[in-house]
Parts: C-alpha cells; structure tokens; sequence
C-alpha cells in the first residue's frame, strides 16, 4: 500500500470533490503500509490540526455496522447537526429514511475494508437544504482488524453541493 496509489485508491481520490477531504485521504494513504491501514496512534492530531474542527473518530462496539461509538467528534459536526455526538452510539441517533444508507456506508468501510465516501441532505437533523459530504476511512489494531472509523464531514449549502454532487460520481440518497 505504501508509496504508489493503487487503481482503487486512485479511483476513491477522484472522486473526492472537498479540498480537504483529499488532504485528509492523502495523509491517511500516506500512514498505511504494504500490510496494512493505520493504526489510530498511527493518526497524528498535530499533523492534521486544520482539519479537526470536521474530523471523527469511530470505534467499532458490535457486530452491526451501526454499532460504533464516537470517540471524537470535531466542533464544526455539533455545529451542524446541533447535538454533541461525542460518547454516543451511531445507532442511538434517530436518521430515519437514511438509516440503511448510514449502515450500507460503514459496512463498506468494515466488511469491505475500504473507504467509502458520498453526499447526503441532512435530513434526519432538520436541515434538508444542507449536504454532507463525507468520508470514512478505516483504521486497524495490531492484530490486522479494522476497529476504528475516520471521518471527514463537509456542510455545503444547497444550490452549491447539488452542483457538486451533480459533477461527482458519489454515493447519494
């Protein structure tokens, strides 16, 4: 993995249309190995300071892709969705109608063991005039199992994320 990018991740990179997202890909794909994705103490804070505010981290607790925990939750997230989701369970958070696409996200990034990346209105916090653009991207343990989620999330008003979303093949509800 290290070094040159893969036709996968080359694909995933292309796709990105948020600046920092791409930083953020570029640093995580920077700390994998030819063996491996990045441990969390492998994930700097200091060397990514100016993307904090919409970083997160994600730990896995059960067996359901749902099931994860956030550890950490940048200021811009509560920001947006207006409730703290640091020490909650993604599962405990009401997301209605997008429940099955949260899930078929994070089950890309856990059983695919992949990145995985898209826009989504922010429907299920009141604010359907607002995408996300997100991305998760795996982190392991010692032992080669991916426990940990790191994400990025961009809040894009609503005429300039459609056009965005429109030009990029990203996975959309």
């Amino acid at each position: 993995m290290e070094g040159v990018l893969t036709p996968q991740d080359q694909a995933i990179r292309a796709q990105l249309v948020i600046p920092e997202q791409v930083d953020l890909f570029d640093y995580w794909r920077a700390k994998c190995t030819d063996s491996r994705f990045p441990l969390r103490a492998d994930i700097q804070p200091s060397e990514i300071r100016s993307l904090l505010p919409s970083l997160s981290i994600l730990e896995v607790i059960g067996e359901d892709a749902l099931q994860l925990r956030v550890r950490l939750a940048g200021t811009r997230l509560r920001d947006y969705l207006g409730v703290e989701t640091t020490g909650k369970c993604v599962a405990d958070f009401d997301l209605g109608e997008q429940r099955d696409y949260w899930a078929a996200a994070y089950q890309e990034v856990l059983s695919g063991a992949r990145p995985a990346l898209g826009v989504i209105p922010l429907v299920p916090w009141g604010q359907p005039q607002i995408f996300q653009f997100w991305l998760r991207l795996p982190l392991m343990n010692e032992q080669g199992r991916i426990v940990m989620v790191l994400g990025h999330d961009a809040f894009l008003q609503s005429e300039k994320a459609r056009a965005i979303a429109g030009r990029a093949n990203l996975r959309m509800a």
